[in-house]
């Protein structure tokens, strides 16, 4: 007997509302609600139910390491022996914290199906489920195209992941293949539907030259202010788009400065309208961030890479390069071979069709679709 829609209550749970983990959820949900509409579908911030000192400090103690030493960061990221190190402390932190979870959001909702797309909410859950002895499908759903350990637990009943190469990977783990799904990152359907460029160009109220998109994450990292004064003096046919997010101190800095630049530029701070900026650019310059990533190859907007934090940015660079379907940035010479070889558009410089192939072999515009799927398919089996 199948459960009808009605009956579905889905859980997705993220953590921050300025991130790629709460971009995924979102793009789960829209799937969600297209295919089965009459499901209950309940997005949770995973922070709204913690500690708030802990969560602000964590919080806080996380964008610093990784901002000012991301060689640290990449050593904590997949580090084993940290892993096994911190296991009964970080044990402990995951009994202490899930009470409020399960009392506030898993009790009164009671989900047919849990799916999170950051690693500490599939923690938690994951402890909630052995702690009280729950059935719930317990989803999950990495933003990035490499995995760190602290993905691992036995409670998990699905993996959704970014590529086939993440297969193995889970399978040494003893992961049996009844439990992976490749089917990509989640992106929102905007990211795959067609748009007139000319049109959306005369909205944004852009030149019809050659347009560089630069953003640096939901909170503006990264350098993107020596960035525009490297372009600046390029003395290139270009224009710039700009997306602070959240860093409203680098958006009014670069405010200032653009009655003092040659070239034309536009400058924003956190922009829903995203897909639309990538639609009327050329070239997206930005750290390989996960959801950006995935939105990118899903648009089809080649991508220069800089500023790459260490950890999961640092993996999803290499298997960028690796698949020749990302340009890295070190310094202003490359920056200015990249856009000159774009603006010549000559088979010699640029094989356009070739780098297009590459892209679709990883680019996945139907995964918050073959997810949901997945998940509804998965609730009635368990019935």
């Amino acid at each position: 007997m199948s459960v009808s829609n009605k009956e579905i209550r889905i859980l997705l749970l993220y953590v921050s509302d300025v991130s790629g983990h709460y971009r995924a959820a979102e793009a789960i949900k829209q799937a969600l609600e297209k295919l089965y509409p009459q499901a209950q579908v309940k997005e949770e911030n995973l922070f709204n139910h913690g500690n708030s000192l802990i969560v602000k400090i964590m919080d806080a103690l996380y964008y610093t390491v990784v901002k000012l030493t991301p060689w640290f960061w990449d050593f904590l990221w997949d580090n084993r022996l940290i892993y096994w190190f911190t296991f009964p402390l970080r044990d402990f932190l995951y009994h202490y914290n899930s009470s409020r979870l399960y009392k506030e959001v898993i009790v009164p909702f009671s989900p047919q199906a849990v799916i999170c797309t950051h690693n500490i909410a599939c923690a938690l859950c994951s402890t909630i489920k052995r702690k009280k002895n729950l059935s719930y499908l317990l989803a999950a759903v990495p933003t990035d195209y490499a995995l760190h350990p602290y993905w691992f637990y036995k409670n998990v009943d699905l993996y959704f992941l970014a590529h086939e190469g993440l297969r193995k990977n889970l399978q040494r783990k003893g992961i049996p293949s009844c439990k992976i799904r490749i089917t990509g990152i989640p992106t929102l359907s905007v990211f795959s539907e067609y748009k007139n460029r000319q049109k959306l160009k005369e909205k944004w109220g852009l030149k019809n030259v050659f347009t560089i998109l630069l953003m640096g994450g939901g909170q503006g990292m990264g350098l993107l202010h020596q960035i525009v004064l490297n372009l600046n003096k390029l003395h290139l046919p270009i224009q710039l788009l700009v997306v602070t997010g959240t860093n409203h101190g680098l958006e009014e800095k670069l405010q200032e400065m653009k009655s003092k630049l040659d070239v034309p530029m536009r400058v924003w701070g956190y922009v829903e309208e995203v897909d639309e900026l990538m639609e009327v650019s050329n070239l997206l310059i930005s750290k390989p961030g996960g959801l950006t990533t995935a939105e990118t190859l899903v648009k089809g907007l080649p991508m220069g890479i800089v500023n790459s934090l260490g950890g999961q940015e640092k993996k999803n660079q290499e298997l960028l390069l690796k698949k020749k379907i990302a340009f890295k940035l070190s310094n202003k010479k490359e920056m200015t071979d990249l856009i000159v070889r774009f603006l010549h558009e000559s088979p010699e410089s640029f094989d356009f069709k070739e780098w297009q192939t590459k892209v679709k072999e990883l680019a996945k515009p139907e995964a918050a679709l073959d997810i949901a799927r997945r998940i509804i398919q998965s609730i009635n089996e368990k019935l």
